[in-house]
């Protein structure tokens, strides 16, 4: 059985908030949902320890499964001003701006932020979505 992941995605001025963790490893906030926790509770608390923001509300997006994790996606509105903490070693934006960060990004990161990307467009799912 993969790992449960619960996994974040925070856009701040329409730029999607990644961590990077002790390896290098560029990544949407999240982790390992506990025995005693919901997949939504781990996706607030994961935020909260990587990223120092408090989720006001959290949006289940969609499962993508990666070769490693089951991954349970959520879109967050969480206002302020993000820190890296935690296993969060530096924080990055996913944009053209950080091109290191992109090359550092892991497979399953670059699939969702495809996945959130593509229905954003389709469906126009965003921040706004939260807050309704």
């Amino acid at each position: 059985m993969k790992r449960q992941r619960a996994t974040v995605i925070v856009e701040i001025d329409r730029r999607i908030l990644l961590v990077e963790n002790r390896g290098g490893l560029v990544l949407l906030p999240g982790g390992g949902i506990d025995p005693q926790e919901s997949r939504l509770q781990a996706a607030a608390r994961e935020l909260a320890e990587e990223t120092g923001l408090v989720a006001e509300s959290l949006l289940f997006l969609f499962d993508h499964e990666s070769a490693s994790h089951d991954h349970h996606v959520f879109l967050a509105a969480a206002p302020g001003t993000p820190v890296a903490a935690d296993d969060a070693m530096l924080l990055h934006f996913h944009d053209h701006d950080d091109p290191s960060a992109g090359r550092r990004m892991s497979q399953a990161t670059r699939e969702i932020i495809g996945r959130f990307l593509a229905l954003r467009a389709d469906q126009g799912v965003g921040v706004a979505a939260c807050w309704r």
